[in-house]
């Protein structure tokens, strides 16, 4: 009995590790695209993130103490000698090999030799996040197949720091930026170089379908000077203030800031922001007659602007060339209404900005599209005759006959008619007798009657004969001479 248990218990053993000792199932691998079907993708800058998890490359990226970069062009970009550190973010093709940089003295860094140079490199499918302590100074290049959606964030000393915006942006709204360029956290001097210090701000569509700004790309919003003219309080401080308005489409955007100087550039992108349409909708109701007024309705569209905070002023230009200003508060019955004198025929231009407060507490200006309309010429409705009798009806009708058949020449046109007949009837009827017109005329009977005169004339001319004869003898002379 015990020697049965431990055969029993023997089998058991040996099929469980022949359970164990069989290998796991491997799925069946993706099948590797080749380079020519990767480019016939054209995957966009979201797709390609779709399969990249925010692994520790991108912890580190969103640990990084300032967000400032450097312009990539052409797979190119420029270090200066004030920066500690440099992150680049590398986007790439799918199933491309990764980056390679160039130092400016020609030696090269890659993902093989990155730890040796003390280079810290991540390498996913789609990018490389790449981190350099104490970069050369100088141009560097990167090859590879590098999608422009990539970044060169700087730790440095010169930074440029840009007030965010604030929340809740509107289309049309005025806003005051603030941007300061520093060195180890102090204004930077520009006093020491030649050209005046530019800002420039851009705003860059995220190319979201929800969005009324899809497709719209980049919109140069403003550029300022530090010059100490406008709204920029001291000239070559390092300090940027300025003025700018969202006149573009409403939508997601990404704003960006640039500073170039001639020894170093520095970039700041900010958060997607959205900015909503024009809070405010103008309603027109034109004037029915000439001492009526034309009215204009305000109305807030817009549940987080405060209705009751709205002020609208601006000024209205007239058809005859004369403006008038005006300001409006919200009235007694809840609304921004605006009366326009009725000043004649022609074009009515109405120019309006607003003023106001979101729930939020904050304030805010903006420029609403310019209310343009005209007024035609007054034209007036012919009255509504009623309905004639049948009898005057038929009058009508046959007067209207009457005065028609007098104006056409009936009579003219049937004496010609008749004419053409008779004459083509004339022809007809000689050519079926075999007669012709001569046979017609009148000198037929002549020859006729003198046929029949004719034998009265021989015997006349018989009895005449003799006569006439001894008349001839009687003319002859007597030539003979007398006898002596």
């Amino acid at each position: 009995m015990a020697r049965a248990l431990s055969y029993l218990l023997c089998l058991l053993l040996l099929c469980s590790l022949a359970v164990l000792a069989q290998p796991e199932p491997v799925p069946d691998p993706e099948p590797e695209l080749t380079m020519e079907q990767l480019e016939e993708l054209e995957l966009d800058f979201p797709e390609l993130l779709q399969d990249t998890p925010f692994d520790i490359g991108f912890e580190m990226l969103q640990q990084l103490p300032t967000r400032n970069q450097i312009s990539l062009f052409d797979n190119r970009f420029r270090i200066d000698g004030e920066v500690d550190e440099i992150t680049l973010l590398m986007f790439r093709r799918p199933g491309s090999p990764s980056v390679i940089l160039v130092r400016p003295d020609g030696s090269k860094i890659n993902v093989r030799n990155a730890e040796e140079q003390q280079v810290e490199w991540h390498a996913s499918r789609n990018y490389d996040l790449i981190q350099i302590p104490r970069p050369m100074a100088g141009p560097w290049q990167a090859l590879g197949r590098i999608l422009a959606e990539s970044r060169i964030m700087v730790l440095s000393d010169i930074i440029l720091d840009v007030d965010p915006l604030p929340d809740h942006l509107m289309s049309g709204e005025t806003l005051k930026v603030t941007a300061r360029l520093k060195n180890a956290g102090e204004p930077i001097n520009a006093r020491d170089f030649r050209e005046i210090l530019t800002l420039d701000v851009i705003f860059i569509s995220t190319n979201n379908p929800d969005y009324d700004n899809f497709g719209r790309g980049i919109v140069q919003v403003a550029q300022f000077r530090d010059d100490g003219r406008g709204f920029d309080e001291r000239a070559r401080d390092g300090v940027f203030t300025g003025e700018f308005q969202l006149s573009f489409a409403a939508g997601e955007w990404v704003p960006k800031y640039l500073v170039k100087t001639p020894l170093y550039t520095r970039e700041v992108e900010q958060a997607p922001v959205l900015i909503h349409p024009i809070p405010i909708k103008a309603e027109l109701t034109k004037a029915e007659h000439v001492e009526a007024k034309h009215q204009l309705n305000f109305v807030v569209v817009n549940e987080e602007v405060k209705a009751q905070s709205l002020i609208l002023q601006g000024r209205v230009r007239y058809p005859d060339g004369d403006t008038e200003a005006f300001s409006l508060q919200r009235s007694e019955f809840g609304a921004h209404r605006l009366q326009l004198e009725h000043r004649g025929y022609g074009s009515y231009m109405i120019e309006i900005q607003a003023f106001g407060e979101l729930r939020n507490g904050r304030e805010f200006m903006l420029t609403l599209p310019n209310v343009d309309f005209s007024v035609n010429l007054e034209t007036f409705q012919a009255p509504e005759l009623e309905r004639l009798p049948e009898e005057i009806l038929a009058e009508e009708a046959a007067r209207r006959e009457l005065e028609q058949a007098a104006a056409f020449p009936w009579g003219w046109v049937i004496s010609v008619n008749v004419l053409i007949l008779s004459i083509g009837g004339f022809f007809i009827w000689l050519m079926l007798t075999g007669k012709s017109v001569r046979d017609l005329l009148p000198k037929k009977k002549a020859a006729a009657t003198a046929d029949n005169n004719k034998p009265n004339k021989e015997s006349e001319a018989k009895q005449g004969a003799p006569a006439a004869k001894k008349d001839d003898l009687d003319d002859i002379l007597d030539l003979s001479l007398p006898d002596d």
